[in-house]
């Protein structure tokens, strides 16, 4: 063992590999980056500066996959630089980013946004039903809604909200209902299809899900308020 040990130390501590140590470095980083603008900037250093040192060492097949690994992150790089700077986004759609998206890249935000869909309705329409199963997670962008619970009303929900994350989040069953109280303009995700997307989008599912949370917080406060002030008066 300790003679494994010697010969490996003496073979990681060669000089000559010290720009090959550095670009596994630079790799680890990349992983390690949110931002996928700084994923892709360190992705393409690592195999950049890996693609040279594979060629100094004579490693042709190395510096062959190295090179492909740097060419493809670029090229990706540029797709999401393009994406970044196409079109600008609605009142509503930049609403929508900025409360629950804050961070992301504008090019995974506009394909959520993508996702989808914008209704409105009047006053005196249903959203969710107690004791069943939203279809769809909504976020309102104007317009309010009462919730109750065994016919019983306990709280609203106003611009900004969230309705049916937590049915969303656990696949439980709606434990209110609401009903708008004027008319209401809402972005609405079908579940299984968002659901599919945030699989393979971590950045945008930690936002997203910071935002359930930050809102949760929000309602139960709400909620508290209101139920102080009933009692009070």
């Amino acid at each position: 063992m300790d003679a494994f040990l010697t010969e490996f130390w003496s073979d990681f501590s060669r000089p000559e590999n010290f720009v090959g140590h550095f670009a596994y470095v630079l790799l680890i980083i990349s992983m390690m980056m949110r931002n996928m603008n700084w994923l892709r900037f360190f992705a393409i250093m690592a195999g950049s500066i890996s693609a040279v040192f594979y060629y100094t060492i004579g490693d042709f097949v190395s510096m062959f996959w190295e090179s492909m690994f740097t060419l493809v992150n670029l090229a990706q790089f540029v797709i999401l630089q393009i994406e970044n700077r196409r079109g600008k986004f609605s009142d509503d759609e930049a609403m929508f980013i900025e409360t629950c998206l804050s961070g992301v890249e504008r090019a995974y935000a506009r394909r959520l946004v993508k996702l989808g869909a914008w209704t409105e309705v009047q006053d005196d329409v249903q959203l969710f039903e107690e004791n069943t199963c939203p279809n769809h997670l909504m976020f309102i962008v104007s317009g309010n809604a009462n919730v109750s619970r065994d016919g019983k009303k306990i709280g609203t929900v106003t611009r900004g909200d969230f309705l049916g994350e937590m049915s969303y989040l656990t696949g439980k069953k709606a434990t209110a209902t609401v009903v708008t109280s004027e008319p209401t303009r809402y972005l609405a995700f079908e579940r299984g299809v968002l659901q599919a997307h945030l699989e393979k989008s971590p950045e945008v599912r930690h936002a997203l899900e910071a935002s359930f949370n930050r809102n949760l917080v929000s309602k139960l406060v709400s909620t508290n308020e209101q139920s102080v002030g009933g009692v009070t008066a």
